[in-house]
């Protein structure tokens, strides 16, 4: 809704008093505050709910209340629908408060970030509200260091603004009243107005009154901020491989409890009763109270077999090894927004990259200037006049910096101060009292500036042809694009001469192959009157600007590389630095250029099909636009990988950039010069803005799968075991080898336990020679498969046989007694201790299974940890856990039968592992022996 100024300005435009307490409520409900909408972020219940949405909940929830129906008929224990209630407990609430948390404390940060107070002119004096307690009508002071926090037109003074936050774009704009004075209210915002500030710009120098006229969503940057609401639908890879593992089991639980069950009845029914279908009729008839005792207990085992499928820690799992790598992150600069962006980036397969600051140091730096006739000098005190005062004057009156009377550059962007940097500090420090008539502010699209300034003190020497009335037009930008407006050139003398733009261009090639960034610089003593060059420019010459490559970035990109994902640089630069940049960074050969390097306006004629079929064998995109990032994004995500589409990754730090970074599987956003905006839409933060710390993010995110992956096989042995236990103990004479709660009890407490101790893995360089996870990749790999069944199949057996062979019994004699209850305690404590001893052959594929132990000193810690608990609860577990406690002996006989697991691995180790193909290594990461 436009707003109508023209009474407000009436009673202020002189005195300024503000608006009075009543005016602020007026103007607050008529047209709202200047909050901007919440981000959607997910309430504590929201997550809980979605937790429980998954299938492997809803079979435990299923569980739950068939026990709880049986426990009120007294047909089973209240303390095993209690125990099965704790399962879904820490499965859902404990991993949601656990990401809720996380997030909770990021947005506190976010809206500690934005308790930005502004200087406001209320009731004759000036005070300070804080951003979201601006309203329409309310006169704010701008001065530099100041953010912008609404949109509305300048009222008086004059502001250096930078929109790089908004546009992309570097050069400052200086913003004045317009000749309507504070009338001045158009239709259409535009960001190129001049008399317009806008909310998320920065004020660099000066000092103004802007009267606000747009608030909160109404603002251009609240229509880009509701843009980072909007989700894709799009699931993270490890959302993928979970829904994938928890159909298949599902399914496998339901037809494993299904199967048992009948088992069991087929067992009491038929073959206790000599396999005689009469005899089995008879039975159910005569002793019903019985049959339907056996009928309960299928029951009971077909639930035992259910919750002993189920990986009920793996939630739980998954939450506390990406919070223990988040912390870990942190100190490697990387700061992990959302848990599930860290597994994320272990997958990613494209990687689009920003060249300035991230790749680059981001400090511009002239280092020499190429005349007309492309002539290199080097130092600006060695350069005669008058071609040295020429080149000054241009440089010091077309920047948005300014300049302290000893020579100090003030403010300004990094492209202004490397150009001021080339000057010397006396020069510097000469004031011609120059004033600016008319510019054109610099942007993406034209990429040039241009200004018309007036010296009133001329002190330095120039060619007589240099001004025209002490006024003179200075442009500078892109070469191609000044160059189309030049004819001519001033030599070292200052004398206007013809210029060759074939040799011009030639040895701007061959400078921008060298990695300078060319900026031209031209003069006309013709008067802007128009957003066009005038077509009479004359070339000074050509600023070699330089950026340095930070010292880290080609190891990191080369690490990059070799873990099989394309890194895409994107920048602003020319073909030719970018190319140069791109060799010296390691991303390019030199000999391999062709097909691997495109421009924006060549990117614009093409079709997305067209750059489907070229993004494969891309590595740099120069002369880029903000609106590239987001179509590189999506059709990198459309193209199939062997039917798989790729997972893709994007820098950013401007609002410009919000689009590319919601789009991206996973978005990094730059810590340092970053928008808050960028932030809120990225899912990992880099705190250095170095492409160091995304390759860090990487690395742990790999770290974080094979951790995962570990877990699964720690678990899945566990459930494989115990199901065959379970299964058989009735044909030997064990109705329940083991109950509901000892499996609960191993499949949450150890398992939890074990969460940490494989949450500790190290992330190891070797994971970034591996090629990236695909998306669809099963979770469980072959090896996974060859290490739990084979494992859990022997284990099942040692258990059978602890369970059958007299020997074993007759150890556990008591005043000459077999004791039953010390025989079962025994095995429950062989069971835990087993399992336990396997974690050892499951965090390493290599024979040494103590390699790299000291790298993770937690694991040993947890596994002593689960020794203690478990010894304990033999003595605390009573009828709940069906324990009594072990004599010295005992426990020496139950230790030394569960280190069996150890040898027989090795042994599978030994035969399986040379005969996998080396794809299937590599896909389950299995290392080489030699240690790190």
């Amino acid at each position: 809704k436009r707003v109508n100024l023209v009474g407000v300005l009436k009673m202020n435009r002189f005195n300024l008093l503000g608006l009075e307490q009543h005016q602020v409520e007026e103007s607050r409900l008529q047209h709202g505050s200047n909050t901007l909408p919440e981000v959607d972020v997910e309430t504590f219940f929201d997550k809980l709910k979605e937790n429980f949405d998954d299938p492997l909940i809803k079979i435990l929830c299923v569980a739950l209340v068939i026990t709880v129906g049986l426990a009120s008929m007294g047909y089973a224990d209240w303390f095993e629908g209690f125990g099965i209630a704790m399962a879904v407990f820490l499965a859902t609430v404990v991993a949601t408060y656990s990401e809720y948390k996380n997030e909770d404390q990021f947005q506190q940060l976010q809206q500690e970030a934005n308790q930005v107070e502004c200087r406001v002119i209320r009731n004759s004096e000036v005070i300070h509200v804080l951003i979201e307690d601006i309203v329409v009508y309310d006169h704010v002071i701008l001065q530099p260091g100041d953010k912008v926090p609404a949109d509305g037109p300048i009222l008086q003074g004059s502001v250096d603004i930078s929109q790089k936050d908004l546009t992309g774009e570097p050069d400052s704009i200086n913003k004045h009243p317009h000749n309507q004075k504070g009338d001045y209210n158009p239709e259409t915002y535009s960001l190129n107005d001049n008399s317009l500030v806008f909310r998320g710009s920065s004020v660099i120098n000066g000092e103004a009154i802007m009267i606000v006229t747009r608030i909160g969503t109404q603002t251009i940057y609240g229509e880009m901020f509701e843009e980072i609401t909007k989700d894709d639908g799009r699931s993270s890879p490890l959302e993928v491989k979970l829904e994938n593992l928890a159909d298949g089991i599902s399914n496998i639980g339901y037809l494993g409890a299904s199967f048992i069950a009948v088992s069991f009845l087929f067992k009491q029914f038929y073959m206790d009763q000599g396999y005689d279908l009469n005899n089995t009729i008879a039975y159910i008839m005569d002793h019903k109270e019985i049959a339907f005792g056996d009928a309960v207990n299928a029951l009971i085992l077909a639930i035992i077999i259910i919750v002993v499928a189920v990986p009920e820690g793996l939630p739980m799992m998954i939450a506390i090894v990406l919070s223990l790598n988040m912390k870990k992150l942190l100190n490697s600069k990387v700061l992990v927004r959302k848990l599930i962006g860290i597994e994320t980036a272990g997958s990613l397969s494209v990687l689009f990259s920003d060249k300035t600051g991230t790749i680059t140091r981001g400090e511009m730096r002239a280092t020499c200037f190429l005349t007309g006739n492309m002539e290199k000098l080097i130092d600006f005190e060695d350069i005669q006049s008058p071609m040295r005062d020429m080149i000054g004057f241009c440089v010091k009156n077309s920047t948005s910096s300014d300049i302290s009377p000893t020579g100090e550059i003030i403010g300004g962007n990094s492209t202004d101060k490397g150009f001021l940097s080339y000057l010397s500090k006396e020069f510097l420090a000469v004031d011609e009292e120059v004033e600016r008539n008319h510019e054109i502010i610099f942007n993406s699209e034209k990429k040039y500036s241009a200004a018309t300034v007036t010296a009133k003190n001329i002190k330095n020497s120039y060619p007589s042809t240099f001004f025209e009335n002490n006024t003179i037009t200075l442009a500078k930008g892109a070469p191609e694009r000044i160059l189309a407006h030049c004819q001519t050139y001033y030599d070292v003398d200052g004398e206007i001469v013809p210029i060759d733009l074939n040799l011009v261009e030639e040895n701007l090639s061959n400078f921008s192959s060298s990695g300078l960034r060319l900026v031209a610089v031209a003069t006309s003593t013709t008067p802007l009157d128009s957003d066009e060059l005038p077509s009479n420019l004359t070339l000074v010459g050509f600023f070699g600007l330089t950026d340095e490559l930070r010292p880290e970035s080609r190891d990191a990109i080369q690490m990059t590389l070799d873990a099989g994902i394309q890194v895409v640089m994107i920048t602003g630069d020319r073909v030719e630095t970018a190319v140069a940049i791109a060799i010296e960074a390691g991303l390019l050969d030199e000999n391999d250029i062709e097909g691997r390097v495109i421009d924006s306006k060549q990117l614009n004629t093409m079709s997305d099909e067209e750059v489907k079929n070229i993004l494969p064998n891309l590595r740099v995109v120069a002369r880029a636009l903000p609106t590239d990032k987001s179509r590189l994004v999506e059709i990198s995500q459309s193209i199939d990988n062997n039917g798989v589409s790729q997972v893709v990754g994007m820098t950013g730090d401007g609002v410009n950039d919000v689009a590319a970074l919601s789009k991206a599987d996973v978005g990094f956003a730059m810590g340092l010069t970053g928008t808050d905006m960028a932030k809120e839409a990225a899912e990992i933060i880099i705190l250095d803005d170095n492409f160091h710390s995304i390759t860090k993010a990487i690395l742990y995110g790999r770290t974080i799968f094979k951790s995962i992956r570990k877990f699964i096989i720690f678990q899945s042995t566990i459930n494989v075991a115990s199901t065959l236990i379970v299964f058989l103990g009735p044909f030997m004479g064990f109705d329940f080898p083991l109950t509901l709660i000892q499996l609960l009890w191993v499949n949450l407490v150890m398992d939890t336990l074990a969460a940490l101790a494989f949450g500790g893995e190290p992330a190891l360089s070797r994971y970034m020679k591996e090629t990236p996870i695909r998306r669809d990749e099963a979770i469980v790999s072959p090896y996974m498969w060859s290490s739990f069944i084979l494992n859990g199949c022997f284990v099942a057996i040692l258990s059978a046989v602890f369970l059958v062979n007299d020997e074993i019994l007759s150890l556990f004699v008591r005043n000459g007694v077999q004791d039953d209850a010390a025989f079962l305690t025994a095995f429950f404590a062989f069971f835990i201790f087993i399992t336990t001893i396997n974690a050892f052959n499951v965090r390493t594929s290599k024979l040494n299974i103590l390699s790299g132990i000291s790298s993770n000193p937690g694991f040993i810690i947890v596994l002593i940890v689960i020794f203690v608990v478990q010894i304990s609860m033999t003595y605390f577990g009573g009828a709940a856990l069906r324990t009594i406690p072990l004599t010295q002996n005992e426990w020496y006989i139950v230790i030394g039968f569960s280190f069996i697991i150890i040898p027989f691995d090795l042994i599978r180790k030994l035969i399986i592992i040379p005969f996998l193909p080396k794809s299937i290594k590599d896909t389950a990461g299995l290392e080489p022996e030699e240690d790190e």
